[in-house]
């Protein structure tokens, strides 16, 4: 069994400045792992590697078993982000964004899956409203809603407490 993420030797580099110095990491199928490390450390750099919304200049990533640059579609649907930064949409609806998200994936008629990600985010009463008449809690609840769409294998969070409400942490 492949593991959920392998990196390999990854570097990344920003003009002068190293951002990945040959980053080597293995987490399982069915691991929680816990990425830690000071503000420029280069969590989100790695992050954005594996989601190839930033390219390493060498190295290698996998996600279940998928490189991340030749395998890119595989290695994608394998993969739910939430981001660190709260971006959406703001003229959609939570669900409306959701149906966009699940368009992407090549999804169609998902409402039930949709339903019930928003259930158990406790969305269900703003399913309707818009993006950005949501508090900063509840939009980083549409978020995480928005990585699970698809049904990934593997949900990575970018500082995964930020803006989150008390009640959501402890659940």
């Amino acid at each position: 069994m492949s593991p959920a993420i392998r990196v390999v030797g990854v570097t990344k580099r920003f003009r002068s400045l190293q951002a990945l110095a040959g980053v080597d990491l293995e987490v399982a199928q069915g691991e929680f792992f816990g990425l830690l490390g000071p503000n420029g450390a280069g969590k989100t750099t790695l992050i954005s590697s594996l989601a190839g919304l930033a390219r390493p200049d060498s190295g290698t990533l996998e996600v279940m078993g998928h490189d991340v640059v030749r395998d890119y579609r595989a290695a994608r649907m394998a993969l739910g982000v939430v981001p660190q930064e709260l971006v959406f949409d703001p003229f959609f609806t939570v669900r409306e964004m959701l149906r966009l998200q699940s368009g992407y994936f090549g999804l169609r008629n998902n409402d039930d899956w949709i339903d019930e990600i928003l259930h158990h985010l406790d969305l269900t009463s703003k399913a309707n409203a818009n993006m950005r008449m949501l508090s900063g809690g509840m939009k980083r609840r549409a978020l995480v809603a928005q990585a699970l769409v698809h049904r990934p294998p593997v949900i990575v969070l970018d500082e995964p407490t930020a803006g989150v409400d008390v009640e959501l942490r402890q659940g």
